[in-house]
Parts: structure tokens; sequence; C-alpha cells
């Protein structure tokens, strides 16, 4: 079982009901809260995959800017370096360093 919690960004705040609608189609979502163009809800999948798979699955609804995991819980995780897909694309040869897409932002400094 894995619980997280995740952070909802809209392009703008007139999309937010057509997206609460189609939130509410996703059965492993929970709406916890939202004001203006944010949303927080929590995820409950049966592993990683099916959290990946619902995370992805927000990020495609319509109306959606960006998705941000704010908490995460795994039961029964396997802590082996081979359980994690980043392993597997760290040892990948073939990997072109241009295709890794980084959703990040560098525009921020600690001051």
């Amino acid at each position: 079982m894995n619980i997280s919690s995740v952070i909802i960004n809209l392009k703008d705040e007139s999309v937010k009901n057509a997206v609460l609608d189609d939130l509410s189609r996703l059965d492993e979502c929970e709406l916890v809260t939202n004001e203006g163009a944010k949303i927080i809800c929590l995820i409950n999948a049966k592993d990683i995959d099916d959290e990946i798979r619902i995370f992805r699955a927000i990020e495609a609804i319509k109306g959606v800017n960006s998705v941000t995991m704010a908490f995460s819980y795994q039961e029964d995780l396997d802590f082996s370096p081979e359980s994690f897909k980043i392993h597997q694309m760290l040892n990948d040869e073939n990997l072109n360093a241009q295709n890794i897409v980084y959703n990040g932002h560098v525009g921020f400094k600690i001051k």
C-alpha cells in the first residue's frame, strides 16, 4: 500500500471545477482541499508503479499545469537498488542524456 499527497497546480482558476470533476472519477484520489488554482489530494495506490500511473493520470487532466508530490509513504518497500527504476535508467548505456526531462526549477536561490 502506498499513500501519497500531491499538490495540483492549475493553468488558471477557471478550470478548477472541471479538474475537480475529473479527479472525482479517479477512485484512488481523495480531495483534501483546494484554494485558488491549487488542489491538494491524497493518492492510495497498490504499489509504486500504481502510484506513478495515478500521478501521470492526474498530470494528463486538461487544465492541470503541474503536479508535485508533497509526501509519499510506501509500505513493504524493497530497498534494493534494483527495485528502483532509476537504477535501471542509470545503468542503461543506450540512454541519451539529452532525452532526460528535468521538471525542477533552477531559478530559486537560497539566501
